[in-house]
Order: structure tokens, then sequence, then C-alpha cells
């Protein structure tokens, strides 16, 4: 009985991490990185997860790309938004996850 209440002292301890750990997830997120073409990257997706990415300019683009193992995606449209074009981005995952992005035009008269 002396060793079995160490040992289940030790599992628990390593279950509570465990489950700290997979609640501590980073919240995924969209960058948009270049306008000419758009290039969008993903992070902190879940991994493996199937992407839809949608680009809102003034006509919609929409590709769907799988997150590596570490949560992460690019994908580039080949369109160009002109400076004065606000361009919205959303990426829904299939297993949950979702981010969203804008990025106002700088047209300046």
């Amino acid at each position: 009985m002396k060793r079995v209440i160490p040992l289940v002292a030790l599992l628990t301890w390593l279950i509570a991490i465990q489950a700290t750990a997979a609640g501590a997830r980073a919240k995924p997120s969209v960058t948009l990185t270049r306008v000419i073409p758009v290039v969008v990257q993903g992070a902190s997706f879940v991994s493996a997860e199937r992407v839809t990415v949608v680009v809102r300019l003034p006509k919609l683009y929409r590709k769907t790309v799988i997150a590596t193992r570490r949560g992460r995606f690019t994908v580039t449209f080949r369109v160009a938004a002109g400076k004065c074009n606000t361009i919205r981005v959303l990426a829904i995952g299939n297993k949950g996850s979702r981010a969203s992005t804008t990025e106002p035009g700088s047209c300046s008269i």
C-alpha cells in the first residue's frame, strides 16, 4: 500500500500537467504577409487540419490547405490587391479552428 500511494500521486500529477498543456494551446491567427500576390499565413491551427481560407477584396477568393504538424500554413492567391482595397481574410478549419483579420486600405488622396 505504501508503494501505491506515491505511484497514484505521480500519475495524477502527470495527468494534470498534460491537461494544462492541452488547454494552453494558442489561439489560431492569420496574417496577411503580401498583397501582390496576396499571401496569407496561419498559425496555431490544429495539426493536419483542413483549413478553408477566404480572401475578400471586392471579389471573393477561396482556397483549401492542410495545416502542418505544428498547425501552420501559407497560401498564395494569384491576385493583386490595390492599395485602396480593404482586404478581409477568414480561415476556418474542419476541426473547429477559426481566425480572421482585416487589412484596411491605405489610399490617400
